[in-house]
């Protein structure tokens, strides 16, 4: 039985206090001899003899019967992909497979390498994959041969246009049309250049209503201009045979990872959805020039504890908001969005759960809510404070009632105070921490009079900031959070909660680990409520899963080193004993290599699936520099630099395959036996030059 449905908000900000008192090319299509730029403003602005030429409508053979198909009809579209193919779809999702062209459907590789390589924004050599993405029609869209290089010249300005524009039809009867460009990965945020050619097919699937033009869909089929030649006949046979449908409002996308709700229109807009089980919902809206966006999310049903995600243009997040509440409203107020083009919203449940929620977005030319709005109560609201501005928030109150306001700046160098302001403008409480980028917090404070309340949100001087702030009800929050100890694998601790109290326990994780940690109640009265935090206090997983008496379960695999921090604490702040259990599977730990001096050079080899480790003696103050060369150009090392304590001091993974990784005037903090933990990326095996070399200053 799960139950969430108490304010957790302020549990996590009490922690900061504990945390700081502890220590420290083809046949089918001629190429152009001379490469044109995309130039959107140009193309924009030109007369139609301006405009890219037409080249001979497209005749692709299709696709083998043995070649197995992926997507759905549902999800916009259906295609075949070699047997050999990797299916990535279900690792796609929308923050981290962010396209700029539009929201992605499916995406498959000619082997788990390259897969890997665009995942994570690497430069691959030889490699081939394929790309569908649902777009919304540019504003004003002209004729769609214009309409593609528009929406090319914002996903990819830097691509050269290789052919002409042809007419292409999909397998089922769908217009579109085709061209080739040079450039990286369409779309993505690649860290990396990649000498790519990628043929994109732009398909325009009639709507069935007559209120808007359906969602266009974009297919890339991409291959390094080393391998085009041979990839090229694949990818002809794909396309004929690529089916395309229309994307209905709730159709189910990316293997069921998301559900695509369509476009939001107008500048005020109310709409309703169920969150499906374990999936995001994924809304959309344009603009053609800079808008401040309000925008409210709010769980129709008490136990959703709703996030949101807004994703522009570059699909980088705009804001983002989890306040840590069950039931609470997440809104923003005149977030600026200073780049046109297609925007993303995306809201799901943090434990993945189902419900009824209600999203409203407003967009004004100019910002709403510059002194200031109302607020409500279980509300947490994500804004801006402008220079030398005072915002007031609004709420009504009750004599007696005990609230929480917790404001967090967004930025490391805002300074922000936090003041309550009672009936008649009486100034109630004052709250500055006085350091920049720390919270501020009233904790379970008393209403002394019903009527209209304030929190007055200004600077600490005259400058603007990001800030988040939220009010909930107060008075079955922890008072006090008690640092409880360290937690090493395998330990069983016990463990004695005073009336609202929290534990606060520590525990140093690796990448990888696989974490299992059971807290067991001794007391039938004791409703355990357990958080688990990272590194830099960001919740990664909480359970409250049973009733009074009932253990709680913590099981992940952990993404970083650091040290993280189980909290521990009852519902309803009652007292009593409990036991806590840590176990784990480690991550595989390095071999060891041997050690190295200061000056010396090695030549070695990454086993496959492993990693080794080179120690070497270094004083404090010790300026260091360290430099792994591949021994060949399909190594992909990844090297990491950690302390006397095991921990990870830092890791570099800054190149693709036959890249050098480096790390240059390190400063090393603690004399002592340090290491250089050497792996591969893609888990293979890889011959290394590794050098290691004291700087003089």
């Amino acid at each position: 039985m799960q139950k969430r449905d108490a304010p957790c908000l302020v549990f996590g900000v009490l922690l900061i206090a504990v945390v700081s008192c502890r220590p420290p090319h083809d046949d089918n299509m001629a190429v152009s001899p001379e490469p044109e730029r995309i130039d959107l403003p140009g193309l924009a602005t030109a007369d139609p003899a301006a405009v890219p030429s037409l080249v001979a409508p497209r005749s692709s053979s299709p696709a083998p019967d043995d070649w197995p198909l992926i997507g759905e009809p549902d999800a916009g579209l259906t295609l075949p992909i070699p047997p050999t193919w990797i299916n990535l779809s279900d690792r796609l999702n929308a923050p981290v497979m962010g396209n700029r062209l539009g929201i992605n459907l499916l995406l498959a590789a000619e082997s788990g390498r390259t897969g890997r390589s665009l995942l994570a924004g690497k430069a691959f050599a030889g490699g081939a994959y394929v790309s569908g993405l649902l777009v919304d029609p540019p504003i004003a869209a002209g004729d769609p041969s214009t309409a593609l290089v528009e929406l090319l010249g914002v996903a990819a300005p830097s691509a050269v246009r290789l052919t002409g524009f042809a007419p292409v039809v999909s397998a089922n009867g769908v217009p579109g049309y085709v061209v080739d460009v040079a450039d990286s990965p369409i779309g993505l945020e690649a860290d990396e250049r990649n000498d790519l050619r990628t043929r994109v097919a732009l398909f325009m699937p009639p709507a069935s209503g007559d209120e808007r033009p359906a969602p266009w869909v974009v297919l890339l089929l991409g291959a390094s201009a080393a391998g085009w030649e041979r990839h090229a006949p694949q990818f002809e046979q794909m396309l004929g045979s690529v089916a395309i449908y229309e994307v209905l409002p709730g159709a189910a996308i990316q293997e069921g990872n998301a559900t695509a709700r369509g476009a939001l229109e107008g500048n005020r807009e109310q709409v309703a959805a169920d969150l499906r089980p374990d999936a995001s919902d994924l809304w959309t809206f344009t603009i053609a020039d800079d808008r401040y966006a309000s925008i409210a999310l709010v769980p129709d049903e008490p136990h959703l504890d709703l996030s949101m995600t807004l994703l522009g243009p570059d699909r980088r997040a705009v804001a983002e908001l989890d306040g840590g509440f069950a039931g609470v409203t997440e809104s923003t107020a005149d977030v600026f969005l200073a780049e046109p083009g297609s925007y993303i919203i995306e809201v799901s449940d943090f434990h993945g759960d189902p419900g009824r929620y209600t999203l409203a977005l407003t967009l004004s030319n100019q910002p709403q809510h510059v002194t200031g709005g109302p607020i409500a109560l279980g509300q947490t609201l994500q804004t801006v404070l402008p220079v030398d501005g005072r915002q007031y928030w609004v709420f009504d109150g009750v004599a007696r009632r005990r609230v929480n306001i917790v404001l967090e700046p967004g930025a490391a160098a805002f300074d922000p105070i936090l003041e309550i302001l009672g009936p008649g403008d009486h100034q109630l409480a004052v709250r500055n921490e006085g350091t920049a980028g720390r919270p501020e917090l009233v904790a379970d404070f008393e209403l002394p009079l019903s009527g209209q309340y304030a929190i007055l949100v200004r600077a600490a001087s005259p400058q603007a900031g990001p800030y988040t702030v939220s009010l909930d009800e107060g008075g079955r929050l922890a008072e006090a959070i008690h640092d409880a100890g360290d937690l090493s694998y395998g330990s069983v601790h016990p463990g004695t909660l005073q009336p609202r109290e929290a534990h606060a326990w520590f525990v140093p994780g690796r990448a990888g680990d696989h974490v299992l940690i059971r807290v067991n109640p001794f007391s039938a009265a004791l409703d355990l409520d357990v958080w688990l935090l990272d590194a830099r206090f960001e919740r990664v997983a909480a359970v409250d899963e049973f009733t009074a008496g009932g253990s709680e379960t913590v099981e992940l695999t952990l993404a970083d080193d650091g040290q993280y921090v189980v909290l521990v604490r009852d519902f309803n702040g009652e007292p009593g004993d409990y036991e806590i259990v840590l176990g784990a599977a480690p991550a595989a730990t390095p071999r060891s290599a041997g050690s190295l001096d200061y000056g010396g050079v090695v030549i070695s080899a990454v086993p496959p699936g492993a990693a080794e480790a080179w120690t070497f003696n270094a004083a404090a103050g010790d300026i260091i520099d360290i430099e792994a060369r591949p021994g060949d150009t399909r190594g992909d090392l990844v090297m990491n630099l950690r302390g006397p304590d095991g921990m990870s001091a830092l890791q570099v993974d800054d190149n693709s395959a036959g890249g050098v990784e480096t790390i240059r005037a390190f400063a090393v903090p603690v004399a002592g036996p340090w290491q250089i933990v050497l792996s591969e990326f893609f888990g293979d095996r890889a011959g290394y030059h590794l050098r290691l070399e004291r700087v003089t200053p």
